[in-house]
């Protein structure tokens, strides 16, 4: 392996994020296509989760380092949004829409949801702990 870098915990956790959060933008996706489409504001919202969902997952996936931490942040506070939306909607009334009842689609988006925020919020701690073990040995090296 010489000039490869080795598989960390914090790789697979990353990962795993890219995975859900492309889950969970493919999940939106479907959702306007079908039954969300012709339902003002939130169609919209499904579609910009979809995208956002996207975009964070590629940089997340295609970065290291800083940018990566703050791309799982990112994720976190997007996906974080949509399952407080969620919450709004069957408990109340978001933009004049209120979700009907617990179709399959949503209880998996939510499932979805909670797995990628827990996965993005594992490898942020993860990241933290990697760069504060890092600096560590930097600052006993140098002594």
């Amino acid at each position: 392996m010489s000039g490869q870098r080795a598989w960390t915990t914090c790789d697979g956790l990353r990962l795993l994020a890219v995975a859900l959060l492309l889950i969970e933008g493919a999940i939106h996706l479907q959702q306007w296509e079908g039954p969300l489409r012709a339902v003002p504001t939130i169609n919209t919202l499904f579609v910009l989760n979809a995208v956002g969902s996207a975009g964070i997952a590629l940089v997340l996936a295609g970065s290291r380092g800083m940018i990566a931490t703050l791309a799982a942040l990112a994720g976190i506070g997007l996906t974080l949004g949509a399952l407080v939306s969620l919450a709004i909607s069957r408990a109340g009334t978001l933009f004049a829409y209120s979700e009907p009842t617990l179709r399959a689609a949503v209880g998996f988006a939510a499932l979805v949801e909670l797995a990628a925020v827990l996965a993005l919020a594992a490898f942020v701690l993860c990241r933290q702990r990697e760069t504060s073990t890092s600096l560590r040995a930097d600052r006993t090296q140098v002594s």
